[in-house]
């Protein structure tokens, strides 16, 4: 569980713990993914998954303190002001690096970890979806990019027996919500839209993780609204096979 000290991760966390798995959570804050650890019964790793040494660590310790792994929840991400063009390079790269970079960093090494039944869930954003504006648009460019990735990888449940799904919240409440709400004027307070809590992005996520029929979906799942699954797109056979360095493994 990346991103699992606060928020949406930690809501996916109790649900897992809830539900007896083993649980790790991996943050890069040491303070508050400690306490929630200890909290839940659960392991705490503290690394940076934006960076493939971090996603090494998570893994080693997947491998010697659980016994190995089979489901991963990609949750690890966040926006910073100001946003794209006017930030820094570095800033906005940073940016791409933690939103989808580390997704698909941490997604290569689980695959090469997990076996037959493995389980992955990418979590996106609604800001990835559609065509319209967005005030930080690194973030929802990197956010797009990991659900069209997550499309991408659907001949893995064929090749390798595991499963890639993403889940899409619209604004949900979190502590960085929160911050957010206590820093706009009352105007802006009182315009601000609901936000669903975050045990509801829980189940979405719960859902990808548990329903075998699903490979390479993408669910949306926004306040007072019922999960959607966006549709499948076609596109030419030639494009859904994937390179001969990358076909099935020997098991």
């Amino acid at each position: 569980m990346t991103g699992g000290a606060a928020g949406i991760g930690r809501a996916v966390a109790e649900r897992l713990a809830a539900d007896g798995a083993a649980v790790m959570i991996v943050d890069v804050n040491a303070a508050a993914g400690q306490r929630t650890a200890e909290q839940l019964g659960a392991l705490f790793v503290a690394a940076d998954l934006s960076r493939l040494s971090g996603v090494r660590q998570m893994m080693a310790a997947a491998g010697s303190e659980l016994g190995g792994l089979n489901m991963l929840v990609n949750n690890a991400g966040g926006l910073v002001a100001p946003a794209y063009p006017v930030t820094s390079a570095d800033r906005w790269l940073r940016m791409l690096d933690l939103n989808l970079r580390g997704v698909m960093l941490a997604t290569q090494q689980a695959i090469e970890m997990m076996g037959p039944g493995g389980a992955i869930v990418n979590v996106a954003s609604t800001a990835g979806l559609g065509h319209g504006p967005h005030r930080a648009p690194e973030y929802a460019v990197a956010k797009a990019g990991v659900i069209r990735l997550t499309a991408c990888l659907a001949p893995l449940r064929e090749s390798h027996g595991i499963r890639v799904n993403c889940v899409c919240p619209g604004l949900t409440d979190t502590p960085a919500w929160r911050r957010d709400l206590a820093a706009m004027t009352p105007a802006q307070r009182a315009g601000a839209p609901p936000a669903m809590p975050a045990a509801q992005v829980a189940d979405a996520v719960m859902v990808m993780l548990t329903d075998e029929n699903l490979a390479g979906r993408v669910l949306v799942c926004q306040h007072d609204q019922p999960f959607r699954l966006l549709p499948v797109l076609s596109v030419p056979a030639y494009l859904l096979e994937l390179p001969a360095e990358f076909t099935r493994r020997s098991m």
